[in-house]
């Protein structure tokens, strides 16, 4: 199950912790690529556990803010920068970073690492 996180510190900054199996990340390049095409919204994760991923107009836009739930406005470079990042991920463990501003410091995205109720 696709889990996200904001985390006050993550290795000594704030970061958006995004987390499932290779499943979830194929999941997550779904979502990534509707809100390239599609859907201007999506939620990932559940309770607490839980982000809205949102389409911004300004390209290049990785901004991480709470109301809650925990927002991560997007725009479309980062979206196309997201998805190729993820792409590894689909049948690896590990992790990949994209940088953010607002509440978090950047997103990881991480495959395989942690077990569905880390940070609970």
């Amino acid at each position: 199950m696709l889990q996200a996180r904001l985390i006050d510190d993550f290795k000594g900054s704030p970061a958006l912790l995004i987390w499932g199996d290779n499943a979830d990340m194929v999941a997550l390049l779904d979502q990534i690529t509707g809100l390239r095409t599609d859907r201007p919204v999506v939620r990932i994760g559940y309770g607490e556990n839980a982000v809205t991923i949102s389409v911004s107009a300004q390209l290049d836009r990785s901004h991480i803010r709470s109301l809650p739930p925990v927002i991560w406005e997007c725009g479309d470079d980062t979206l196309r920068r997201a998805a190729d990042l993820i792409g590894p991920l689909l049948t690896s463990t590990g992790h990949q970073f994209i940088d953010a501003d607002g509440l978090a410091e950047e997103v990881v995205v991480s495959a395989n690492e942690y077990p569905t109720d880390f940070g609970r």
